[in-house]
């Protein structure tokens, strides 16, 4: 079994930016990767996602959201993400900490996550989890410049966004398997600080160079 690799952080945190340059740098040392996104990843994985980012104004309660991100995420798992890890490196923008902080302790869902995780998602957690951690308000600055049209997170108000950064926080404390980074930094900053923990682990057989 090959690593799990996610991406995690608020909205415009550069979260997907690193990925790609991660994906990069291990196809220079030839380690295979895929490199994926949740909600989405798969065909059928997609037309959900398209349900769940939509700008649209189409009301969805706790509960549905939450068993569309699992029947997203079960499919993009049996679909890609599991039949890759047998060779391949897989890199994911967002995951299962994901989940936590937008959907779970803010709406009260923990024990259902848990439940679905390990029944719906065979149980699967990253080996390795990025958190790119930015000001609330800087990053959905970033993120609504982009004129991306799915914006229905976005469009929530300015507490639900600073309630999301403090649960990724909390999340990060005394996790070994998350390394928070300082999105303040620039792009070229962020990369090598990535590159070098993940040469620090040797997760690899070559160091990964930097691409930026």
């Amino acid at each position: 079994m090959k690593k799990f690799i996610t991406f995690e952080g608020g909205e415009g945190a550069g979260k997907s930016t690193q990925a790609k340059l991660l994906a990069k740098s291990l196809s220079k040392i030839k380690e295979k990767n895929l490199l994926t996104r949740e909600p989405g990843g798969s065909k059928l994985s997609e037309k959900i996602r398209k349900i769940l980012v939509d700008s649209s104004d189409i009301k969805i309660s706790t509960d549905a959201e939450l068993l569309l991100i699992y029947a997203s995420r079960f499919q993009h798992l049996q679909e890609r993400i599991l039949p890759a890890l047998k060779k391949k490196t897989v890199i994911c923008d967002r995951f299962i900490h994901s989940t936590y902080c937008y959907q779970n302790e803010i709406k009260h869902l923990s024990t259902k996550i848990k439940f679905i995780h390990k029944h719906f998602a065979f149980n699967l957690y990253p080996d390795l989890t990025i958190l790119i951690d930015l000001d609330t308000e800087i990053g959905l600055k970033r993120s609504f410049n982009k004129n991306k049209k799915e914006i229905r997170f976005e469009k929530k108000n300015i507490f639900f966004h600073k309630k999301v950064r403090q649960h990724f926080l909390k999340l990060s404390k005394n996790n070994k398997k998350i390394i928070k980074i300082n999105g303040l930094e620039t792009k070229k900053k962020i990369h090598i600080q990535i590159i070098d923990h993940l040469n620090s682990k040797s997760l690899y057989k070559k160091k990964l160079p930097y691409i930026i």
